[in-house]
């Protein structure tokens, strides 16, 4: 009966996150866990608490990965199915050694468990964002983006969120336990007089004028995408989109999606970039790069004064842009046949500047889940752009987490941020984390919006994740403590 009630409690907590929205769903689905961790007689039956929870919680909240798979990838049913299932539950594992170390670290089942509890899920989120190169997908602190405690965002990123959220929810199970004591209550009412004020914090102040940023959302099925017979239309309807936009009003920065151009960069000159980009615009476009013979790159080029700089994927997507472990899995990219699906990596910074204030930090596709990573590559960045190829997810939960995601990079940072998809949503998000303008999906549509370039540095972009090292700092205090005794 416990393993279903965690089950159903994680299930909820996907009503937390965007399409839905109602973050306050967090808290309690998160507190009945907790009240079940707390009371856990066993290393086991914590781990298994946590397990159940997960599944419910990434089972359907990372369904979308059967779209991927089946619908665009071709597995048969049954294949897909096993996928998803494996998939959610090597996800879920995290969650149950996070049980695991809050029983170790506080053997007898006892209200005080709980204070290690938040500690002890932090750290196995963050290692579930890391593990084979990670998956940093529905951590709790994204529920949190209409909330007050959005406010630590800038603080100390996505986990500190986390775990804030983690901590109210032990509070809540400790009222519910103790209800004739005050302390738990009051901490809650302190934490929150204390979010108040820092949400009023401005950490980036104007830099420059305003940009006038054009996204063109072409909707192409990724299906048609890689015809070669349609390469040439899937781009003149990029190029009649924006002149389009351009005609209504002048563009200073054009942003199309990842890979728009369905060709290497190899395959372009100088006469195709004057053809492509108004006079006196900019444009931001996704396409492929060949370095060498076995060298490819899913990358980006800005073209801008008749110059062309080049920016290539750091962060590649297991199983859909490279093999892991080629080994042992050759046989799945064999099967899959995708397209595009066996990339190299590129290391260091790449910086993207043109004339008239334009100075970009591009990430492409899910790099922008891994907040950790991008903050190594800002530099002087005034604006923060996200391209993508959402058309893999179908219409499923992904694009809208994917959002989510989009809106804590861009408060952590305190810079706006372009997102431009090509079956979007494609969107225009302020310093605050707030989207600004947005494209429906599954339709043909532009937009253009006058963005406000930002500069300063946030305490998460000089310090990073500090609260995992002050998790494992206690937790390996409490270790040490426990083999002493």
């Amino acid at each position: 009966m416990v393993l279903i009630l965690c089950f159903v409690a994680g299930l909820a907590t996907v009503f937390a996150f965007e399409p839905f929205g109602l973050g306050v769903i967090a808290f309690f689905s998160l507190a009945i866990l907790c009240y079940f961790l707390q009371a856990a007689v066993t290393k086991k039956h914590a781990f298994l608490y946590g397990l159940a929870f997960g599944y419910g919680m990434f089972g359907v909240g990372v369904s979308w990965v059967y779209v991927s798979l089946s619908t665009y990838g071709g597995m048969p049913l049954w294949m897909g199915s096993i996928a998803v299932i494996g998939f959610a539950g090597l996800l879920s594992v995290f969650i149950g050694f996070a049980g695991f170390l809050s029983v170790l670290l506080v053997p007898k089942p006892s209200i005080a468990r709980l204070s290690v509890i938040p500690f002890c899920w932090i750290i196995f989120e963050w290692l579930k964002g890391w593990v084979l190169t990670g998956f940093p997908w529905l951590e709790i602190g994204y529920t949190q983006t209409p909330t007050w405690l959005f406010a630590l965002a800038p603080i100390g990123g996505v986990y500190l969120i986390s775990f804030l959220v983690l901590v109210i929810g032990c509070l809540l199970v400790a009222a519910f336990i103790e209800p004739r004591r005050w302390h738990s209550w009051l901490t809650m009412l302190g934490i929150s007089i204390l979010l108040w004020p820092l949400n009023q914090i401005q950490w980036s102040q104007d830099d420059g004028e305003p940009i006038n940023v054009g996204l063109v959302q072409a909707n192409i099925p990724i299906e048609l995408k890689w015809l070669a017979d349609q390469r040439d239309q899937h781009i003149n309807q990029f190029v009649i989109q924006s002149q389009q936009l351009h005609e209504k009003t002048p563009i200073d920065l054009f942003v199309w999606p990842e890979t728009a151009l369905p060709l290497y960069r190899q395959q372009t000159d100088k006469a195709f970039w004057q053809a492509i980009v108004p006079p006196g615009s900019a444009v931001l476009t996704g396409l492929m790069d060949q370095v060498a013979d076995n060298e490819f790159y899913n990358a980006a080029v800005l073209s801008c004064a008749g110059q062309q700089q080049v920016y290539r994927k750091r962060h590649l997507v297991p199983f859909g842009e490279y093999l892991p472990m080629r080994f042992l899995f050759n046989w799945v990219l064999n099967y899959l046949q995708l397209p595009m699906s066996d990339f190299s990596a590129w290391q260091g910074s790449q910086p993207l500047e043109c004339p008239g204030n334009i100075n970009l930090s591009l990430s492409i596709c899910y790099e922008d889940a891994f907040g950790s990573e991008w903050r190594n590559h800002i530099a002087g960045a005034t604006l923060l752009v996200n391209i993508s190829e959402d058309a893999w997810f179908g219409d499923s939960l992904a694009p809208h987490q994917r959002l989510q995601m989009a809106q804590m990079r861009s408060r952590e940072f305190a810079r706006p941020l372009i997102r431009s998809a090509n079956t979007g949503p494609s969107v225009v998000i302020d310093q605050h984390g707030v989207v600004l303008a947005s494209t429906g999906q599954f339709v043909e549509q532009s937009l253009n919006y006058l963005v406000q370039p930002q500069t300063g540095d946030t305490w998460y972009q000089r310090f990073g994740n500090w609260i995992i090292l002050v998790s494992f700092g206690l937790v390996l205090v409490l270790l040490v403590n426990r083999v002493r005794r």
